[in-house]
């Protein structure tokens, strides 16, 4: 494959998730996307060790719409570019079609010998950069 990775998965919003207006909380977002980046490193077969190593560095979100307790959002979340010690997805958020939140996440590979952001192993490059969509 040649396209980098990316998966879409759904997820029902539940009532913790929400705030006193019954609508989700703002940090649901991340919670849908983190979901969806488990799921990917799953389908790709990267290790658990190795995305423990995977640090988050720097979040966008741009809320466009609610979610509310008990409906399901749709999550997109695909591979936006690979560079030497950071990866950066894009995701989107969506109700029936109806965009609610799109954004970044940005991550850094920490070393393990120096437990410092370093290059990207090659193999998780490659897989990152080329796995293509999987299934959600």
């Amino acid at each position: 494959m040649t396209e980098p990775a990316s998966i879409v998965t759904c997820r029902r919003l539940e009532w913790s998730e929400t705030d006193p207006a019954d609508r989700w909380h703002y940090g649901a977002v991340l919670r849908f996307v983190e979901s969806a980046e488990t799921l990917l490193h799953h389908r790709l077969g990267v290790p658990d060790a190795d995305f423990r190593r995977m640090v988050r560095v720097n979040l966008t979100v741009d809320y466009l719409g609610s979610l509310h307790f008990g409906e399901v959002g749709q999550t997109t979340l695909a591979v936006e570019h690979v560079g030497r010690g950071s990866l950066r997805y894009a995701f989107s958020v969506a109700r029936d079609g109806t965009p609610l939140a799109r954004g970044t996440l940005t991550v850094v590979w920490l070393d393990p010998v120096t437990g410092r952001s370093g290059p990207w192993p090659d193999r998780l490059r490659t897989l990152l950069s080329r796995g293509g969509p999987q299934e959600g």
